[in-house]
């Protein structure tokens, strides 16, 4: 009877795969809710060859758009670059010198050349596999299945999240090998004026001052009213010292439109110390000719992907063994989700750290 009713099943007699696939997620919507019929009718459909390949399609669906809604706690500063293998790929400056050279009259142009920087970035492979348990089929409880979507989706963003903020922060802190110093000073508009201040006459690779014109002050959630203020008001009092002479000067804001904030949960995530609650970044932002970090994915892999595997075996007896009792191993049936990212430093200087790039532990 319910095979029959399977032969009619949406999922089944659907013109096209989109409508297969919301179908699928249909049915599993409605065994959720526990009504036997539609129990009864999921159970069934798990047992067959098509119906776990379509669901898992729309749970690849609904982890893609979960990815995309999570939050990305490097989007402001972390430039884009896609790769076409697992090869790492050099940061290339595309441009060389941009100035003309005077040419005389029948003269040769000059040639100029592509600078290539020893700045390389690659991705990595990441993923997490989760059960849907023969116990979990008995008992009709669909609950965790219904959030492996989710699950995946951020977990995908959160280790992008992860890649990137560990390229300059530790365990103990900002990292060494990506700052060419780390201050020790309060946030303060004083300090974020030094910080601004310390990048002004800074040369890149070709001798070119770095690009200032966009900036990111990268605060953990407990400095975030703390770094709003300063960012975000109209006037600022500014302490100024000449000599042995301190006087206090109000003026506008010369933040507002420079520096944007970004609250980031990730940097205390990471770091462990006992200065992380205070510690401040300042880094370019994604849009700068010279930003400090780099986010790489793999080109058409973008997404994350999710798959499901089929080993429930055969009966010693023979015949087939229905696909909701499970893996021949753990009697589970396997959803597993896979992500391709990467992360590495941006534009550098002759020592290897990042050209605009300022950390401070506050303290």
């Amino acid at each position: 009877m319910e095979l029959d009713l399977l032969a009619e099943a949406e999922f089944r007699t659907a013109p096209n795969m989109k409508q297969k696939v919301l179908s699928a997620a249909k049915l599993f919507n409605e065994a959720q809710k526990g009504t036997n019929l539609a129990l009864a009718q999921f159970r069934e459909a798990m047992s067959t060859s098509d119906f776990p390949i379509l669901l898992s399609k729309g749970f690849e669906v609904e982890a893609i758009q979960a990815q995309k809604d999570a939050v990305k706690e490097y989007e402001a500063f972390a430039i884009e670059k896609k790769v076409p293998d697992f090869r790492p790929k050099k940061l290339r400056d595309l441009f060389g010198n941009t100035e003309f050279d005077p040419v005389g009259e029948g003269e040769e142009y000059k040639a100029d050349t592509l600078d290539e920087l020893e700045v390389e970035y690659k991705v990595g492979k990441f993923g997490r596999r989760f059960g849907y348990t023969w116990e979990l089929a008995l008992s009709g409880d669909f609950t965790d299945m219904a959030d492996f979507p989710r699950r995946l989706g951020n977990g995908a963003t959160e280790r992008s999240n992860r890649n990137v903020f560990e390229t300059f922060v530790s365990e103990t802190g900002p990292r060494a090998d990506f700052f060419a110093a780390v201050d020790n000073k309060p946030l303060s508009p004083e300090n974020l004026q030094a910080a601004v201040e310390s990048f002004a006459l800074k040369e890149d690779h070709r001798g070119d001052l770095v690009d200032t014109t966009g900036l990111v002050l990268l605060v953990p959630p407990s400095m975030q009213i703390e770094a709003n203020r300063i960012i975000n008001a109209d006037v600022l009092k500014l302490k100024v010292t000449e000599g042995n002479k301190e006087t206090t000067t109000e003026m506008q804001n010369p933040f507002r439109g420079l520096v944007t904030v970004q609250v980031a949960k990730w940097l205390v995530k990471i770091d462990k110390s006992d200065k992380r609650a205070k510690t401040w970044y300042l880094l370019a932002n994604k849009s700068s000719d010279h930003p400090a970090v780099i986010h790489s994915q793999l080109i058409g892999h973008e997404n994350v992907d999710i798959r499901t595997k089929r080993d429930q075996g055969n009966r010693v007896g023979g015949g087939e063994i229905p696909f909701e009792e499970g893996s021949y191993l753990d009697d589970t049936i396997d959803f597993r989700g896979r992500s391709v990212d990467g992360a590495a430093k941006g534009l550098v200087d002759a020592d290897g750290k990042a050209l605009v790039a300022y950390a401070s532990t506050g303290s």
